[in-house]
C-alpha cells in the first residue's frame, strides 16, 4: 500500500538535501515560513491532539521537503498539481491530515514500538496492544476511504499533464482531480477493498474472547451483561499411549452470552428457560487444566495475529509515510491561509531551463509573512546570463531583493507557489548562500577567514546544475583585496558552468566585471531618486564608484 503524495513513483526519503541547508534556511530567513507553518486550527471533535508535538512536527516537516529539491519537471508539475487540488478542496487535506494524525497518538499510546520489534515474538503483555493496532489501523482505513468517497476521487479523470498543472485548469470544485490524490484513493480502495475489510473485522471479532476482561480494552463494545468465551476446533492425531500429535487449527471463534442472573433477580420464566437449556456449561475446577487452557488460548491467539505481521508492517509503513506527507501539505495551507489573510499574491511557477530566469512583481516572502504587508516587488529578466551583479545604494533593498530570488528558487524546486505575479527558472538542485555574518562567539577564526571557509566548502560540493548567491561577500578585509578573492572565486565558478548571482559593495570588483563586457553578465542597481530617496526597485545600470553612505549618515546623524 503506496502513499506517494510527494513523488509520482516512490515515497519521502530523507536524502538529496542541499549542501549546509541551515546556512540556506538562515541567509534566506526561511525559519519564519516554518514557524508560521506549524501554527495548527483548533483539533475538530473526536480526535486527538498533543498541540506542542503536532505544531512542531508540520515545522519541522515542511522545513525537511523544502530542503530535498525536486530534480525534473515532471516531479515538480505532479506536487504543484496537487497543491492546486489541496487550496481548491482544503476541507479534504486538512481532514487527512487529521485522521493521520489522530491515528498516530492513538498508535503511540497503545505501544508503537512493538511493531518495531519484528524478530520479537508475542507475549502476554503486548498481545492485547497488537490487537488493538490492528483494529485501530482497519477502522483509520476505513475512515479514509469514506473521506475519499465523499470527494468523489473515484470518478475524477487522472489523466492530467504536466502542462495542464503549470496552466491552471478549472477545475470542479469540491472534487479531486488530482493524479496524487485521486490515484491514492484509487489504490486505496484496490489495495483495502470491502471484502479484505469483511474478512479482517471477522477474524478480530473470533478472537475478542482473548480482550474480554481487559479493563485498558475499549474495541469490544462489551458491557456488564456479557461475557466473550472462545470456541476452539483443533484438529490432533493420537498415538500409542495416548500421546497426541502433531495440532493444527480447524476454527476459532468467539461466542457472546449474556450473564445469567442470580436466581433472586430471575423471574420464572427465566428460571425455567434455565433449568431446560440445552447449552453445554464446562466447568472447570483443575487449576493446572485452567492454566494449560489459558495459554491454548494465548498461544493460538498469539498465531493468528502472527499472520498478520507482514500486513501491519505494511500498514505501519502507510501510517508514518501518510502522516509525514499530509504534514508537509497541511502546513503549506497554514501557510496559504496566512497569505489570503494578508493579501500576499502567490503563483505556481513555471519550470524553464538552466539559461532562463525572469519574472514578474518577486517579493521577498519571508518578509510578506513575517509583517503581513506586501513587500516591494521587483521585474528581472536576465536570459541567457549566467552572471548577476547588483550594485547601488546601502539600504536600497539589494538583499531583500537577492534573498527573495533565492527564496523562490527554493519554493519552485520543492514544488510551492512564490511570492511574485509570474517567475521562471531552471532547476538547480546545487543551490548555494553566502551572506556576510556578523562575528560572534561561535567563530574560531576571523570573519575573513570563516567567509573563506565557507567558499571552499561550496567549491567543494559544486556540481551539475549550481547556483549560488553571494551577499557583500568578502566585504569584511580591504576593498582592493577583497575585489581580488571575489573575481578570482566567481571567475573560476563562471568557468565551472556555475550560475551567480552576487550582491556587492566591492565597486572597483564590479566596475572591473562590467569594464569586461562579458556576454554572459548581466548589472542591476538600486533605484535612488535624485533627492536621495530609495525605491527599493533593482534597475539596469552601471555599476557606480558609490555605495551613498553620506546619504545613510545624514539620514542617521543629520548636518
Amino acid at each position: 500500500m503506496k502513499v506517494r503524495l510527494l513523488y509520482p513513483d516512490r515515497e519521502w526519503k530523507d536524502s538529496g538535501a542541499y549542501y549546509d541547508s541551515e546556512s540556506i534556511i538562515t541567509d534566506l530567513g526561511l525559519s519564519i515560513l516554518f514557524q508560521v507553518s506549524s501554527r495548527c486550527q483548533e483539533p475538530k471533535a473526536g480526535t486527538v491532539q498533543r498541540a506542542d508535538e503536532a505544531d512542531r512536527h508540520l515545522g519541522e516537516m515542511l522545513k525537511k521537503v523544502m530542503m530535498v529539491p525536486l530534480r525534473t519537471e515532471e516531479e515538480i508539475y505532479y506536487r504543484q498539481e496537487i497543491l492546486r487540488d489541496c487550496m481548491e478542496n482544503k476541507e479534504f487535506i486538512e481532514s487527512l491530515y487529521e485522521i493521520s494524525r489522530d491515528m498516530t497518538f492513538r498508535w503511540e499510546a497503545l505501544g508503537k514500538q512493538q511493531l518495531d520489534k519484528p524478530g520479537s515474538r508475542d507475549k502476554s503483555a503486548n498481545l492485547l496492544s497488537r490487537i488493538e493496532i490492528l483494529h485501530l489501523f482497519v477502522n483509520t482505513l476505513s475512515r479514509i476511504k469514506a473521506l475519499c468517497r465523499r470527494y468523489d476521487a473515484g470518478a475524477a479523470d487522472s489523466g492530467g499533464t504536466a502542462a495542464d498543472a503549470a496552466g491552471g485548469v478549472t477545475k470542479p470544485a469540491g472534487r479531486l482531480t488530482s493524479r496524487g490524490l485521486v490515484t491514492f484513493c484509487r489504490r486505496l480502495e484496490e489495495d483495502f477493498g470491502e471484502e479484505q475489510e469483511e474478512k479482517i473485522r471477522g477474524i478480530l471479532s473470533d478472537i475478542i474472547f482473548y480482550c474480554d476482561g481487559q479493563e485498558e480494552y475499549s474495541l469490544t463494545g462489551s458491557d456488564s451483561k456479557r461475557e466473550y468465551i472462545s470456541r476452539m476446533v483443533l484438529d490432533c492425531s493420537v498415538s500409542a499411549g495416548m500421546k497426541l500429535g502433531v495440532m493444527s487449527l480447524e476454527e476459532v471463534s468467539t461466542v457472546e452470552r449474556k450473564l445469567k442472573k442470580r436466581k433472586g433477580d430471575m423471574t420464572l420464566r427465566e428460571k425455567m428457560s434455565t433449568a431446560f437449556s440445552r447449552e453445554p456449561t464446562l466447568i472447570v475446577k483443575n487449576v493446572d487444566l485452567l492454566e494449560d487452557l489459558k495459554q491454548l488460548n494465548e498461544q493460538i491467539t498469539a498465531y493468528i495475529m502472527d499472520s498478520f505481521r507482514p500486513m501491519m508492517d505494511e500498514l505501519r509503513d502507510f501510517f508514518e509515510e501518510l502522516y509525514t506527507q499530509t504534514a508537509f501539505y497541511q502546513a503549506c495551507g497554514n501557510l496559504f491561509t496566512r497569505c489570503k489573510r494578508s493579501h500576499i499574491h502567490l503563483c505556481f511557477p513555471e519550470v524553464g531551463n538552466r539559461e532562463q530566469l525572469h519574472f514578474q512583481e518577486l517579493m521577498e516572502f519571508s518578509m510578506a509573512v513575517y509583517r503581513g504587508l506586501i513587500p516591494i516587488g521587483n521585474d528581472c529578466n536576465v536570459d541567457g546570463k549566467q552572471l548577476l551583479v547588483v550594485t547601488g545604494a546601502n539600504q536600497g533593498g539589494k538583499s531583500t531583493f537577492l534573498r527573495s530570488v533565492g527564496i523562490a528558487q527554493v519554493m519552485m524546486q520543492c514544488g510551492m507557489p512564490v511570492c511574485a505575479k509570474a517567475f521562471v527558472s531552471g532547476i538547480f538542485p546545487h543551490l548555494f548562500t553566502h551572506f556576510t555574518r556578523r562575528e560572534d562567539s561561535a567563530m574560531n577564526s576571523g570573519r575573513l577567514d570563516e567567509e573563506l571557509g565557507r567558499i571552499d566548502g561550496i567549491i567543494r560540493h559544486l556540481g551539475d546544475g549550481s547556483m549560488v548567491l553571494l551577499n557583500e561577500s568578502f566585504a569584511t578585509t580591504t576593498e582592493e583585496e577583497g575585489s581580488g578573492i571575489a573575481d578570482d572565486v566567481i571567475r573560476a565558478m563562471l568557468e565551472a558552468g556555475v550560475k551567480v548571482l552576487t550582491v556587492t559593495h566591492l565597486v572597483a570588483f564590479a566596475r572591473k566585471m562590467y569594464e569586461r563586457q562579458l556576454p554572459e553578465a548581466a548589472f542591476l542597481t538600486a533605484q535612488r531618486r535624485e533627492d536621495g530617496t530609495r525605491t527599493f526597485k533593482m534597475i539596469a545600470g552601471v555599476p557606480e564608484l558609490t555605495s551613498f553612505g553620506l546619504d545613510l549618515y545624514d539620514e542617521l546623524i543629520g548636518e
